[in-house]
């Protein structure tokens, strides 16, 4: 069984050092290594984490017989809207119900703010596996597009949603 530990800010190296090796993991196979570089800087700097700490995201950190194994962002967008920033696992530990558990802990943290009911959207790149996983938790698609991430990088992604 999982442990949800929300992060604060003297938890941004040890986010930052998971992003790095969970990110890079993730997408080594579907984006090139100059993308991968400019979105870590762009994504999982420390300062950036504390940018998005500060922006309405909140972030936890996922353990696992004590040892951090990954990590949630979701952004209030206010009115029981939220977008789900980021859900990512080691690999290591896929196949454990670990990934079940954090998007139910994503569920519990919308209900907690919004117990009226709240629409969760996010985005995931098209040839990003873990599609299938979103699926299977209900999610449904509801757009794609290719959004600029400057520097000549795209996200080619879908846009998924699901109320709770």
């Amino acid at each position: 069984m999982a442990e949800f530990v929300l992060a604060q800010d003297s938890d941004v190296a040890l986010i930052s050092r998971l992003g790095h090796k969970i990110f890079s993991e993730t997408y080594e196979d579907i984006l090139s290594e100059e993308q991968i570089e400019y979105m870590l800087e762009m994504m999982y700097s420390t300062y950036s984490i504390r940018r998005q700490m500060q922006n309405d995201n909140s972030f936890y950190i996922v353990y696992s017989e004590g040892e951090a194994v990954g990590y949630i962002a979701i952004e209030d967008k206010g009115e029981g809207a939220f977008h789900l920033q980021k859900l990512y696992l080691r690999s290591d530990m896929h196949g454990k119900n670990i990934g079940r558990e954090m998007m139910n802990k994503v569920y519990e943290h919308a209900k907690k703010l919004y117990p009226n009911g709240a629409t969760i959207t996010l985005n995931v790149n098209r040839n990003n596996p873990t599609l299938d996983f979103y699926k299977k938790m209900g999610w449904e698609i509801i757009e794609e597009g290719d959004f600029d991430l400057g520097s000549g990088f795209f996200a080619n992604d879908y846009i998924m949603k699901i109320g709770v």
